[in-house]
């Protein structure tokens, strides 16, 4: 197998749940050896190694945490998954003041050399904490954190072999990505809305 999809899966308040996912590629790589280095990544991300100019631990709650790494290995003719790999993640935020609304998200932008929208990629962290936020923005300090763990998270799955691209399906190739970037605008990831059960208060009238 060649191309590979990582995914991060974990858990928000009142049971609901977020993931994001990259892309990677490694002509000689494994199932086993791409699940590895994703684990190693994910951990990097959440909780650096100088903590915390390198993690994201710090900007999130205590009551959202990443449960499970997961690699799926794509066939290199369909691009479709034919083998799966998860490992169990113990990943928690370590702030203690109330996240924003889930569908809120910090956005991850990946760069690639192409110049076009075909070498533009993202992923969608989970909701940070509001201290994390003034009027709606995220603040310096976190956005320049969030940045150096992307990075980080990059580079050790490329150390690895696993170099992260912008995978394209339509012609099962990708375009490696040269650079990340974070805005200090706060994303809305649509389908996290979708996926919670309204409760309405209803009066006759």
């Amino acid at each position: 197998m060649t191309f590979y999809r990582l995914t991060a899966r974990g858990h928000l308040p009142q049971g609901e749940v977020f993931n994001f996912t990259l892309h990677c590629q490694n002509i000689g790589g494994t199932l086993s050896g791409a699940a590895a280095a994703w684990h190693t990544a994910v951990g990097l991300l959440w909780n650096g190694v100088a903590t915390p100019a390198d993690s994201i631990k710090q900007c999130i709650s205590t009551t959202i945490g990443i449960d499970a790494s997961v690699v799926d290995a794509l066939d290199p003719l369909t691009g479709k998954n034919d083998a799966q790999q998860t490992t169990t993640e113990t990943l928690v935020g370590t702030n203690a003041t109330d996240p924003l609304v889930n569908q809120d998200a910090v956005v991850v932008s990946l760069r690639t050399a192409k110049a076009t929208k075909a070498g533009r990629g993202r992923f969608y962290l989970p909701p940070f904490s509001e201290d994390q936020t003034t009027a709606g923005l995220l603040l310096a300090t976190p956005r320049g954190q969030v940045a150096t763990a992307a990075q980080k998270m990059v580079q050790s799955l490329n150390g690895a072999g696993y170099i992260v691209g912008v995978f394209h399906r339509n012609t099962i190739t990708q375009d490696n990505v040269t650079s990340v970037d974070v805005s200090n605008v706060v994303g809305t990831q649509r389908r996290r809305r979708d996926k919670i059960v309204p409760v309405r208060s209803s009066l006759t009238v």
